[in-house]
Formats: structure tokens, sequence, C-alpha cells
């Protein structure tokens, strides 16, 4: 037993003095506390419910976990993978000794140099707009609408785009 844990129906019994303990009296004692039992619930499902949303953060094994257990508890099919990135190009200096071929789009092919490399930008290679890629069986039946709310309430604040695809 937890500290939470209470049994309102022993209590009942337990603070009555034996004198009193009748069937009418317990009956009646019950009826009033009928209330207490009904705050109690509802603060033990909410008390359940904190514990489970304080349990799981952003991470992207827990964010799975309450994809899973939301959508998909019993295949658990509901995984997460990186968005598409670039890779950025690096030049090199001489002494280093990794050359890179910066050719020209005409030049494509056509020479016995590999295929040109493509300068971009930081920006350009961070993500192409999708942070992470959500995806989700075809057999598991989901409302997308709840499944984004569900996503947006744990994941991190950074990473604003994502897709779901079924698979």
């Amino acid at each position: 037993m937890g500290l939470f844990d209470i049994n309102y129906d022993d209590l009942v019994l337990q603070v009555l003095p034996v004198q009193l303990r009748k069937d009418i009296m317990i009956a009646w004692l019950k009826c009033l506390v009928a209330p207490v039992k009904w705050l109690y619930d509802i603060f033990s499902a909410n008390r359940s419910s904190n514990l489970y949303v304080l349990a799981h953060d952003g991470q992207v094994c827990y964010l799975e976990a309450v994809l899973n257990d939301a959508f998909d508890n019993i295949g658990r099919g509901i995984y997460i993978t990186d968005g598409p990135f670039r890779d950025p190009l690096f030049l090199y200096t001489v002494p280093e000794v990794k050359p890179v071929w910066l050719g020209l789009v005409s030049e494509e092919g056509s020479t016995s140099y590999p295929d040109p490399e493509w300068l971009y930008t930081e920006a350009e290679t961070y993500f192409l707009g999708i942070c992470f890629i959500i995806h989700v069986p075809s057999a598991v039946v989901f409302d997308l609408a709840h499944l984004r709310a569900l996503t947006d309430k744990y994941r991190l604040p950074g990473r604003s785009n994502y897709s779901v695809v079924t698979y």
C-alpha cells in the first residue's frame, strides 16, 4: 500500500466503535462516505494520468511508447525516424590531400573525373523541412488529429515539422 491507497469501506469499519457496528449504522456511514470515495476515484485517475505524463518526455523512445500505447497497444509497430538530411560537403586544404571535384553542370558525366559535388549553405544542409517521420502500420486505425495532438504534447518544441506516413 502506498501513501494514496485508501480503502474507505475498511476505514469506516476500523474507525467505528465496536458497540456501534450494526448493519444500519455501517450502511449509513458508507452512504456518507460515498461522495468522498467518488472524489478519491477522480483524484486517483488524475494522479495516474499525471504520473504517466511525467514519465514520458520528448525523447524518441518515449514518444514512440506514447503513440503505441494510444494507437497500437498490441502490435506496437509505430516507430519514428529522422527526417531527410543532406550531409554538408567539406572542402579541405591542399596539404590534407583530399581533393573534391567542383565542376560545372555541363561537365557532369562527360569527363573522367567523378561527377561534381555541390556546395550548400548550412540552412540547406540542416533538415530538408521535416525534422522526423512517424511511421504507422497500415493495419492501425487512428485519428490523424489525435495523433498530431499527442505528438505535439510530447515532442520537443524546436522539432516543429514532422510527417506521418503509413507503411
